[in-house]
């Protein structure tokens, strides 16, 4: 957006100005002001006010002076800001520098306006004090304004953490930092001494939990831990009885999410010594996408013990903990992409659910009955129309390939969720559409076709028009066939360019009463049908070999039932998945949860079946320009959140329901209005954001409406599912 000076008056400029303005007598002057063609500086935040450099320098008399009775006008004079440090050195403890703001003849201005062009990075108060929490480390510019005028200073800011508990010897930990024997990198006794989770180049968002670093081989009696991401460098040595695992701080792990630069990857290294003898370091690369997940994840969960050791759909806000939406034998559900309703199938018998209900999820985080159905298959594994009015049900056919829960037979149908009623739409010819999906925008609709194949080979796409009335499908184009395996449980990319489905031996996870049942993750591109095998995903290199740690008997082919975040985050598209892989030395053999080996869920008694503790919820982040590159998926990670021992299973990433004017947001993907501004400052002078009315003749942030790419502050920005997302980034 750029402020347009009223033209009552010639301006007088600075010599000093950077830019060419020319201001004619009864004409405008334009000075830039939030973020004309630049980066939103930083997620959910309203774009910087000043940049670098010295900014704007006018005449005190500023826009719109008239002079009196035709005198000349007031004597020029510059704004300059400077800092009583520019380098600074942060060890995660709060740093405070202040900063002052000058005309060039001496003296100081009435009030200063202060913003900063990273607020993660730091804040500045009224007072002119500059904050850093001693933890995020980055090149920070501050500019001050008065007025009309404008300056700016940069200070850089370095953080150097060191951590030791005191329990080593001091000879010990030299011989940790210098590593294996001869101080070769990776050299020493342990052969089997290796990451076993986080994996190597796996891309995190920002605002989750540390991932707990997990190590094979023998137990350690201790580890040296170096992290380092652009300026900042994090040290740590610690005592180890056990399992060798490394415990991030927190503080430590989000500082250097935000601290490493655009492109660029946090660098891990450990060295670990058993009996003596050293072996390490080990190193991997982890990269971070600039953004938040949105919104929450959904699963099923079963033997719960937040849920009463029963089953539930729970729910996650990312960076939190797991909560019970809905205790009880509540299953086969499914959520709106907008958040605000879910289906499901309540009370299992065996053979299907006894009823269906359809819930409505409002913006207080509670839960609400929309509708219930007596017949329990209605509302069972549906596809919801993205705000939740309308669900394909999922058909179930006589015969063939089926879902477990879902038995005898039943045609697809339209429904509206708020009766349960029939939509009339006759332009929808497929009778058994099993596991639908619609797209984000709802310009599209996918499904396992058993009409096509009785054993659910092939998985079918048709355009959907729900502003026709009646509302309207397209014609029915087959994008995959695969004679061998099972496609379903299909989910698009936000622009519906892209279909990820679950290819296996079945549409299930594994066998009644616990056998194997093997699948994985691929994607197939709509407009040219090639199907994608998604390597990284699923636990494989570019050459095709297992990079998972436990092994194919362990961790080969246990990838199911897909479902893609609504919106981009950060430059990617984020899946989720359900996986059976193990979990580092956590959930595995000789872990520490209770029946690490069990992989299908033997019965247990005095349970008939007891769910695998190994059936978990992953993550992974999927290349936006998917078409452009051989394998556009990156290694998954663990959700943090979810409870270890219980067994999880297909999630649903959907935004929060939205939140109307006024409410506080960290994101527009919050906000109905699809705006979220800065509206106020706290304290420290942190930007105060809130939900706002579309802002007249001004460009969109990441995750704010828009129609076109051209609607958004950066010209590197795209516009995807009417919002626009940061691109996809350049990885050095």
């Amino acid at each position: 957006m750029r402020r347009v000076l009223p033209a009552r008056s010639c301006l007088v400029l600075s010599c000093g100005l950077a830019f060419g303005l020319a201001a004619a007598c009864g004409g405008t002057a334009e000075v830039p002001g939030n973020g004309d063609d630049s980066d939103s500086g930083g997620e959910g935040a309203a774009a910087p006010t000043g940049k670098g450099g010295t900014g704007i320098d006018l005449a005190m008399g500023g826009a719109g002076w008239m002079g009196e009775n035709g005198g000349e006008p007031p004597v020029q004079v510059g704004l300059r800001v400077t800092a009583d440090e520019t380098e600074i050195l942060a060890t995660g403890e709060p740093v405070v520098v202040q900063l002052h703001a000058r005309f060039e003849d001496g003296s100081l201005p009435n009030q200063v306006l202060w913003t900063v062009d990273d607020p993660r990075v730091g804040s500045v108060n009224d007072d002119g004090e500059l904050r850093s929490n001693g933890f995020v480390a980055g090149e920070l510019t501050i500019t001050a304004t008065v007025g009309v005028h404008t300056a700016s200073v940069t200070v850089h800011i370095t953080v150097a953490i060191e951590s030791d508990d005191g329990a080593l010897d001091p000879d010990v930990k030299d011989a940790l930092v210098t590593g294996g024997e001869g101080g070769d990198a990776g050299v020493g006794p342990d052969a089997g001494f290796r990451f076993l989770y986080p994996y190597d180049g796996t891309v995190f968002p920002l605002g989750l939990a540390a991932p707990v670093v997990q190590l094979g081989g023998e137990d350690a009696d201790g580890t040296y831990v170096k992290l380092t991401a652009g300026p900042l460098s994090y040290e740590a040595f610690a005592e180890v009885n056990g399992l060798t695992r490394v415990i991030l701080p927190e503080a430590v792990w989000r500082g250097a999410t935000l601290s490493v630069p655009s492109g660029e990857a946090i660098e891990l290294s450990v060295s670990k010594v058993t009996g003596g003898e050293v072996t390490g370091p080990l190193t991997e690369r982890l990269r971070i996408a600039p953004g938040s997940l949105k919104g929450f994840v959904y699963y099923n969960t079963y033997r719960s013990k937040l849920a009463g050791d029963s089953g539930a759909v729970m729910r996650i806000k990312p960076g939190e903990t797991a909560k019970v939406l809905q205790s009880g034998c509540t299953v086969c559900h499914s959520v709106s992409a907008h958040g605000n309703v879910m289906v499901a199938g309540v009370q299992w018998d065996t053979q299907n659910a006894k009823v269906s209900r359809a819930f409505d999820l409002p913006e207080n985080g509670g839960i609400q009955l929309r509708n219930e159905q007596s017949e329990g298959r209605v509302y069972s594994f549906g596809g919801l129309t993205p705000d939740g009015t309308w669900m394909l049900t999922s058909g179930v056919p006589a015969s063939g390939a089926k879902m477990r829960g879902m038995s005898g037979e039943l045609f697809s149908r339209l429904v509206d969720t708020s009766s349960g009623a029939t939509v009339p739409a006759p332009s929808l010819t497929v009778k058994v559409a099993m596991t639908p999906n619609f797209a984000p925008d709802g310009s599209r609709v996918a499904f396992s076709n058993h009409d096509k194949s009785a054993a659910g080979h092939v998985l079918s796409v048709a355009s959907f028009d729900a502003a026709q009335s009646p509302p309207e499908f397209g014609e029915v184009e087959d994008v995959v066939t695969d004679s061998k395996r099972v496609v379903a449980w299909p989910s698009f990319v936000p622009d519906a360019s892209a279909v990820l489905f679950h290819a296996g031996d079945s549409f299930d996870t594994a066998k009644p009463g616990g056998g194997a049942l093997y699948g994985d993750v691929h994607l197939v591109d709509v407009e040219s049908k090639k199907v994608n095998e998604l390597r990284a995903l699923n636990g494989f290199d570019a050459d095709g070999r297992l990079y998972l740690p436990g092994g194919a008997a362990q961790e080969a082919h246990l990838n199911y039932e897909p479902s893609v975040l609504p919106v981009p985050v950060g430059g990617y598209y984020w899946v989720l998945f359900t996986s059976r892989r193990t979990y580092g030395n956590t959930i595995a053999p000789g872990g520490s949860v209770e029946r690490g080996d069990d992989i299908w869920g033997v019965p247990v008694p005095p349970a008939t079946e007891s769910p695998s503790p190994r059936k978990k919820i992953w993550v992974a982040a999927i290349d936006i320009d998917h078409q452009a590159v051989a394998d556009p998926s990156h290694p998954a990670f663990y959700l943090p959140g979810q409870e270890l021992e219980s067994g999880n299973m297909r999630a649903f990433g959907a935004l929060e329901p939205c939140k109307k004017r006024g409410k506080g947001c960290e994101s527009a993907a919050e906000c109905c209005d699809g705006f979220c501004r800065e509206t106020s400052r706290d304290e420290a002078g942190a930007p105060v954001l809130t939900c706002s009315p579309p802002p007249e003749n001004a460009c969109s942030n990441v995750d704010e409406a828009c129609k076109k790419a051209s609607d958004c502050c950066s010209s590197r920005s795209l516009c995807i599912n009417g919002r626009c997302a940061a691109p996809p980034p350049v990885v050095e």
